[in-house]
């Protein structure tokens, strides 16, 4: 047993069960290395049809001495109610009262909103409330079931222990005849245990109560059944790298699980804690699951901006491709007295991320910041917001610059119409549009250095945002261009009618601003130099490179960016 550094968890179902089993597994391994003393150097990677794990040798003397100290993976309590309270056996290791949490839940926030800005002398709620009122009540007899079970077979863990050495250290990892030799020990000792025990949705999505026979000779309503033990390690894994919340709002449920390429268990124990404390608040669906990638981004940059850990992430590159994929992120819809699976599905983390020097490492923890700063804002009970967020959600996902033209077409309305009722709205910055941009589609990056192009999103700026703020402030100078955006995007289907479109809105720029200064001699409002003919030319030849509809849509974003010396107000240009 002694050699068996190296494990293999089958990807078999296609959701996030596996993942909970490979950190269920880690996490024995790492209690296992506790007990012995050593360092456990454990570490996972993605190998395609299963997730290879790695640690160093577990002696069977550590083993064999499990009866004297038996081991108790992870922090799963057993879940006490008023209506369980005087069935569970005493003597537990782990415990918590369901019902005192739920109080401290209550007077929490109950302080919070009194106090309001003041200093909060209520404790947290338990970190893991929210995966405790997802098991009660529906899963919690299965839950404690398990956990009880594995409290009551302590005394045989070397056996367990080394099952589940033997189950782990092939691929395909042979369950038939892991279950034959619990069925052993289980006699041997007179347990009573069943090898089976019923499929939790909480961690098995695909799992739920329903016609699930794979042969169509008959209707049964009925749930799937796994082996005991590694709905065990599912469970442990749901406590390592799972977070669950309701929607703000409802009572549905959205749960969240990492999707891992290559990552040692400390890492992920640090990042994947910096995670979990970023996501206590419920928040609204589309805007939790852009939050969730870029939280999760955000503490994994973190993380790695240690000195002493900046070299390891230089050597990984690319966080999507070699750290983490992103997140399965499950939606369940409640049913009253029960939950049903709605939807899969998979978040990506950005893709354009790459990690090469440290310096990359703060530069993309202010674009990420920026990102969190505008999905932030946005309330998706708006019907008007629902669009964006799925633009942005798509974007952020799938690194697809179609999702995030989408948004920066669209984000124009709304940024101006809650502008007009004097409401702050955050807008990306150009060096982060540019650096998004660009590490997404190098290519672009010839566009926006243009000179040209950045003198015609100047007068695009300067005609909508800019001229909103004046008018605010009581200069009515320029007039506001409201529905500039909509019309360029409209019109760049075709080159010759978007050529036509642009050269229209120019020609009255210039001379917009040739009538303000003729009319304000001795004054000093806020000037705005004109557009040349050589910006005209320079645009009209990266239409003709690059097409119009991609020449447009990196205007609009550019004109409706915030500057990055963040003036709106349209300060003087000499």
């Amino acid at each position: 047993m002694s050699e068996l550094t190296t494990f293999y968890i089958d990807k078999s179902s296609g959701t996030f069960a596996e993942v909970l089993l490979a950190f269920g597994w880690m996490r024995v391994l790492s209690e296992l290395h506790s007990k012995q003393g050593t360092p456990g150097h454990i570490a996972l990677k993605d190998d395609g049809m299963y997730y290879r794990i790695t640690c160093a040798p577990i002696s069977s003397e550590t083993v064999e001495n499990l009866p004297q100290e038996p081991i108790w993976p992870g922090n799963m309590p057993l879940i006490v109610t008023a209506k369980n309270r005087e069935s569970l056996p005493v003597g537990a290791p782990l415990s918590i009262d369901y019902e005192v949490e739920k109080e401290q839940v209550a007077a929490f926030f109950g302080a919070k909103n009194k106090a309001q800005n003041a200093e909060m002398t209520v404790a947290k709620p338990h970190p893991h409330w929210d995966i405790f009122r997802a098991i009660n009540p529906g899963a919690l007899l299965g839950y404690n079931r398990i956990l009880l079970d594995w409290w009551k077979v302590r005394e045989q863990q070397p056996k367990i222990v080394s099952l589940l050495f033997q189950l782990f250290s092939s691929t395909p990892n042979d369950i038939a005849s892991a279950v034959a030799t619990w069925k052993k020990i289980d006699n041997a000792a007179g347990w009573g245990i069943a090898p089976l025990s019923t499929g939790q949705q909480l961690y098995n999505p695909d799992q739920g109560k329903g016609q699930n026979k794979t042969k169509a000779n008959g209707i049964r309503i009925d749930n799937l059944d796994n082996f005991w033990l590694l709905e065990l390690l599912k469970i442990i894994g749901f406590y390592e790298a799972g977070q669950t919340r309701l929607i703000q709002g409802v009572k549905d449920r959205k749960s969240y699980v990492i999707v891992p390429r290559e990552l040692t268990y400390s890492e992920h124990r640090d990042i994947f804690n910096t995670f979990s404390e970023s996501m206590r608040v419920s928040t609204t669906s589309i805007k939790g699951d852009a939050m969730a990638a870029l939280r999760y981004t955000e503490a994994l940059l973190t993380y790695f901006a240690e000195p002493t850990r900046q070299i390891s992430i230089g050597k990984r590159g690319n966080l999507k491709k070699r750290l983490v994929a992103g997140l399965y992120a499950v939606f369940y819809k409640d049913l009253g007295n029960a939950v049903a699976t709605m939807n899969l599905a998979f978040i990506g983390l950005p893709g354009w991320i790459e990690i090469r020097t440290p310096e990359d490492i703060r530069v993309y923890q202010a674009v990420v910041a920026e990102l969190v700063k505008l999905v932030q804002q946005f309330d998706e009970s708006h019907s008007d917001v629902v669009d964006l967020l799925q633009a942005l959600r798509d974007f952020i996902s799938g690194d697809s610059l179609d999702a995030l033209f989408r948004f920066t077409r669209a984000f124009p309305v709304y940024y101006i119409g809650q502008r007009e009722r004097s409401k702050y709205v955050y807008a990306l910055t150009e060096d982060t549009l540019e650096r998004i941009i660009t590490m997404t589609e190098p290519r672009f990056a010839e566009i926006l250095e243009d000179e040209g192009f950045q003198n015609i999103a100047y007068a695009i700026r300067r005609s909508t945002v800019s001229a909103q703020y004046q008018k605010m402030q009581g200069n009515r100078k320029y007039e506001v261009r409201y529905g500039l955006g909509q019309e360029l995007a409209r019109k760049s289907r075709y080159k010759a009618d978007f050529i036509a479109a642009l050269s229209d809105f120019l020609f009255k720029f210039n001379a917009e601003n040739a009538q303000v200064l003729e009319t304000t001699k001795g004054e000093r409002p806020p000037y705005r130099r004109s557009v040349q003919t050589g910006d005209i030319d320079s645009i009209v030849n990266l239409i003709d490179r690059f097409g119009a509809e991609t020449v447009a849509n990196l205007l609009i974003a550019y004109g409706y960016a915030r500057e990055t010396r963040d003036t709106d107000s349209g300060a003087d240009d000499t």
